[in-house]
């Protein structure tokens, strides 16, 4: 029996530098990032009444946030984008 696999297509690096600063709203040292709320509330468009519970967005933001620090980085953010999204 054959097994299909899936694959999927990454997305054009400027391209998705461009959709990722959108988005980014926190830059440090050159290096532009994603709060929890850019990722979650913007980006995703979940949670974005007034009374949203911040540690559900907090939560949702680990997806993406890897090194926990709060901060999204682009490099994360792309391996969510093009496995989220097959080109």
């Amino acid at each position: 029996m054959a097994v299909k696999v899936q694959t999927t297509k990454g997305g054009d690096p400027h391209e998705l530098r461009n959709i990722f600063l959108q988005y980014a709203s926190t830059e440090v040292d050159g290096e532009h990032y994603m709060t929890p709320e850019d990722f979650v509330q913007h980006y995703l468009g979940l949670y974005n009444d007034p009374n949203s519970n911040p540690k559900i967005v907090q939560l949702l933001a680990g997806v993406a946030d890897q090194t926990k620090d709060g901060k999204c980085q682009r490099n994360f953010w792309a391996d969510y984008y093009s496995s989220s999204y097959p080109f």
